[in-house]
Formats: C-alpha cells, sequence, structure tokens
C-alpha cells in the first residue's frame, strides 16, 4: 500500500506525483495544507522530522527527500522505468536531479513565492521543527528583497540557458527518452511562462517552451497535475528549500 503526503502538484510534491502516475501506481493521496502549517502537526513530524513535503509511505516505513522516493519507486517497481538504462545517461538524470536540488528549486520557489504569496500572509513560523525552516519561513514572511529575487533570476536565467543547450541535442534531457530528469526540471520550470516569461517564451527559450508544451501533455503529468485542490497549482506557492542547502 502506498501512501503519499503531499501539497499542490507543483515544485517537490508534483515531481512525486508525477512519477507516481507515469508508472501506473496507484496510492492513496494525503493532501497536506502548508499555508496552514499542517507539516508541522505532531502526526506529520512523525514521518517527516523537516517538516516537508513529500513524504512516500509503504506499509508504514516513511520516505523522505523527492528526488530519492523517485528512484525508489523506478526500482522498486521496475514497470515503466523511469530511469535510464544507459550508464551515461543514468549520470545524466542524477546529475540534472541534483541541479534542481542544488539550484533551481529554491531559485523558482523564491520567485513564485513572490508573485503568489496570499495578500496578508502573515502568519509565524510556530511549530518549524528545525532552526533552518524557523528561519526559512521568517523570510519568506517578510518578504523577500528586490536583491534576493534578481539573484533568483540570474539563476533561473542560468538553468534555462543549460535546458536550451540540451535540447539542441536532444529532445530529452537525458537519454532519448522522457525520464526522472525531465520529472525533476519540469516540476519547477512549468512555472516560468508566467513567472518569468523573459526567461521561458517562444521568443526567449523556444526548446525549452517545446519541450514544456509537450511534458505537461503527457497523460501521466496531466493526471498528477489534476490532484490538487486550488486548481491552478503553478498559480500558488509556498516558501521552498532555504538556501543553506543550496548555498
Amino acid at each position: 500500500m502506498l501512501e503519499l503526503y503531499h501539497w499542490e502538484p507543483n515544485a517537490a510534491s508534483a515531481r512525486v506525483l508525477i512519477a507516481l502516475n507515469e508508472k501506473g501506481l496507484d496510492y492513496a493521496s494525503r493532501f497536506v495544507d502548508l499555508l496552514a502549517f499542517e507539516q508541522h502537526r505532531p502526526d506529520f513530524l512523525a514521518l517527516s522530522e523537516g517538516g516537508q513535503v513529500p513524504v512516500l509511505v509503504r506499509d508504514g516505513e516513511p520516505f523522505t527527500e523527492s528526488s530519492y522516493i523517485c528512484e525508489y519507486l523506478d526500482e522498486a517497481y521496475p514497470e515503466h522505468p523511469l530511469m535510464p538504462q544507459a550508464p551515461l545517461a543514468r549520470w545524466e538524470a542524477r546529475g540534472w536531479q541534483k541541479y534542481v536540488d542544488d539550484h533551481l528549486a529554491a531559485a523558482v520557489s523564491e520567485l513564485a513565492w513572490n508573485r503568489y504569496r496570499p495578500e496578508g500572509f502573515d502568519r509565524a513560523s510556530e511549530g518549524a521543527p528545525t532552526p533552518e525552516r524557523r528561519h526559512a519561513w521568517g523570510e519568506a514572511v517578510q518578504g523577500y528583497s528586490e536583491e534576493r529575487i534578481a539573484q533568483a533570476k540570474e539563476r533561473i536565467l542560468l538553468a534555462v540557458a543549460k535546458t536550451e543547450e540540451r535540447l539542441a541535442k536532444s529532445d530529452w534531457l537525458a537519454g532519448d527518452a522522457f525520464s526522472l530528469a525531465d520529472i525533476a526540471v519540469f516540476s519547477y520550470a512549468y512555472y516560468l511562462p508566467r513567472l518569468f516569461p523573459e526567461a521561458v517564451s517562444a521568443d526567449a527559450a523556444p526548446r525549452t517552451a517545446d519541450w514544456l508544451r509537450r511534458v505537461s501533455g503527457r497523460p501521466g503529468v496531466k493526471r498528477a497535475l489534476a490532484s490538487g485542490r486550488s486548481g491552478d497549482p503553478f498559480a500558488t506557492a509556498a516558501p521552498g528549500p532555504e538556501r543553506v542547502r543550496w548555498g
């Protein structure tokens, strides 16, 4: 029995939701409202010491960290593989996942929160289980500085250039088929055509824009993105990973 504790199907939660749906796996959806701080409840902290989603539970065993969850699912359920078989392509897929974890995730999350932060949101982060998460929520509630947003945009532009370069050689980011690399990048980059059109549009980054269209049209991705409550998961956001995770 698989259970997935997740928020809206964007960012880290989208990664695992897409993997589950692409692999055709049955799972029980457990929605965790991050903006209501449900991730800080004792019952959830018993599953995730850091109070972060997503969390996959299989037969009572919790698994955290979206990159690792996705690889676990691919190995535990080998039908419809999402990790390339060729050694070089596997290396590429892991490299893209790390790039998302270390660079793209925080940058896009900051830009998304800056745009979609609920009006009047000023709740304190009481109950956050670590000093890093308390600090991250405190910064988010206060609002990010113009310098911080400018830095996030610079990092995103570098990521888009990297994606454009790769897509000039192949339709997909790792090997010659859709993989966990595409899932990882898509789960953040799908914000960008609306959030930062100067970086991603048919004119600014045509290969990336076409790739986003192709990925978003996949049946498994469509099912995953329909599993939220907001109706438009990429028009909402929550504070993402603290910068201490990526420097």
